[in-house]
């Protein structure tokens, strides 16, 4: 198992996800919901990164690569997690996968902005 590279992300937000559950209306017209799992499901953290040396953008387009492209899971470094003041997202319950193809953009001369979307796998 890989882990993302190692770079401060600009910014970071993060979907919390939601139980995975059915849901079935009731003949009075409300919802009934069954609780299907303990763990959140569809959690999506979005990466933005300003200004990357071609090296550093490199790194994360090799990982994509690495990962065929959305298909296999990866931890995360702590790194991007370094400006919350605890990782909401427990690494030892979930791995992460690209949920689309990266966003990149030149922002400078030889100056990169991607922009990278990952999704929850519960273990």
């Amino acid at each position: 198992m890989t882990t993302f590279p190692s770079l401060e992300p600009l910014r970071t937000s993060l979907e919390y996800g939601d139980y995975p559950q059915n849901i079935h209306q009731a003949l009075s017209g409300s919802d009934v919901r069954f609780k299907l799992a303990n763990k959140r499901i569809e959690q999506i953290l979005r990466i933005d990164y300003e200004h990357l040396t071609e090296s550093e953008a490199q790194s994360i387009l090799t990982h994509f690569n690495d990962q065929n492209g959305t298909i296999e899971a990866f931890d995360l470094s702590a790194i991007i997690w370094s400006k919350w003041s605890t990782p909401p997202v427990d690494s030892t319950n979930y791995k992460w996968r690209y949920l689309r193809p990266l966003n990149i953009a030149l922002s400078a001369p030889n100056r990169y902005s991607i922009s990278v979307e990952l999704v929850t796998i519960p273990l």
